[in-house]
């Protein structure tokens, strides 16, 4: 690891991306190259379980960039909680702003100065510390936030009760479009309240840096980001959407992400190979267990919570017995009472280098 610190008044930004298996082609070369054009910046890469012909290009990548590329490297995949709280405690320790990237996410030119400027813009005015996501289109919460969708209408897995995004007790409330027009140094930005950032895109300024929020590594993959976006609130941290600083994906996502037009639809999640069961057990059990301990010290909020549970996976079991998918549906339930019950860690097995 590199031992140099930049001063705290610096204009300094360090770099944090997580790669794995065999990447550099896909999205990583590109990502790396958008950030070290910039003579500010220091990028951390967490390689995960990466293939070798990933490895010898980031070694190269750092023999060409000395002092400014750090390489955390792991024998194996395990997952990207671990990762990505490794990567970021040794981005802290530079004591500067941080930068989350996914490894497919090239970075826009003047994304950096139009986000250190939001920052100021906000601070001027007193806000709260306050960390930024840059827009993304993968994300179809970040397209109704931008399209004027009012954010007590999303984000329903922040509602004690809720489980995952399940919530038959919504209020029904007046909305309001949340968006803001916001006056910077760079240009007129808009941006709008986020419940839950991603990790690809998340501006963490010093002041928000400095808290030191870790996401708990004994998710493993998926909820992470969310649990992350949890200790941020919880440290008294406001996050805002930035809906026209844009980073785009190497790898199109977004179709995939986005539900089958039918009358009657089964959801896309029951047709996962067997070889692909470790991803919903663990998406299942981790929403279940972040729903836990948001319904957590309330005893209306866990009665509400066993309800929406009950709703979700009948609803679910209905749909696996239509499908002739019951194996999927066994593994789903089983992988939702392991995360109310607290049982985390590395649950499922990863596949070697395949998995983030």
């Amino acid at each position: 690891m590199s031992t140099v610190e930049p001063s705290p008044t610096s204009n300094a930004l360090t770099v944090v991306t997580v790669t794995y298996a065999d990447r550099w082609e896909a999205g990583l070369a590109a990502t790396a190259a958008s950030v070290l054009i910039d003579p500010r910046t220091h990028l951390i890469v967490v390689c995960n379980g990466a293939a070798t012909t990933t490895l010898r290009e980031l070694r190269a990548l750092a023999a060409e960039h000395p002092r400014r590329v750090d390489l955390i490297v792991f024998d194996r995949n395990r997952g990207s909680a671990p990762a990505f709280n490794e990567g970021l405690e040794a981005a802290y320790l530079r004591r500067t702003p941080v930068l989350i990237l996914d490894d497919d996410n090239p970075l826009p030119a003047g994304a950096i100065d139009r986000l250190h400027a939001v920052r100021v813009a906000l601070v001027r005015r007193g806000a709260p510390p306050t960390a930024l996501a840059c827009f993304r289109a993968v994300n179809p919460v970040h397209t109704l936030l931008r399209d004027g969708v009012a954010p007590d209408v999303l984000f329903a897995e922040l509602r004690p009760g809720a489980f995952a995004t399940t919530d038959v007790f919504r209020p029904r409330r007046v909305t309001v479009d949340a968006r803001e027009h916001l006056v910077t140094s760079c240009a007129q930005e808009r941006i709008v309240p986020l419940g839950n950032t991603m990790w690809g895109g998340t501006f963490l300024p010093r002041e928000v840096a400095a808290l030191g929020i870790l996401p708990p590594p004994d998710l493993v993959l998926y909820g992470d980001d969310n649990a992350f976006s949890a200790g941020l609130r919880g440290a008294g941290v406001d996050i805002r959407l930035c809906l026209d600083i844009e980073i785009y994906d190497t790898v199109d996502w977004h179709r995939s992400a986005e539900p089958t037009r039918r009358l009657i639809r089964i959801p896309r999640v029951l047709h996962t190979p067997t070889e692909q069961l470790w991803r919903v057990r663990y998406q299942a059990r981790n929403a279940a267990h972040l729903s836990a301990l948001q319904a957590r010290g309330s005893r209306i909020a866990g009665a509400r919570l066993a309800v929406n549970a009950v709703v979700r996976l009948g609803l679910l079991l209905v749909a696996a017995l239509v499908a002739r998918r019951v194996g999927v549906f066994r593994a789903i339930l089983g992988a939702s009472v392991d995360g109310l019950r607290g049982r985390l860690g590395e649950s499922y097995p990863l596949p070697g280098g395949d998995a983030r």
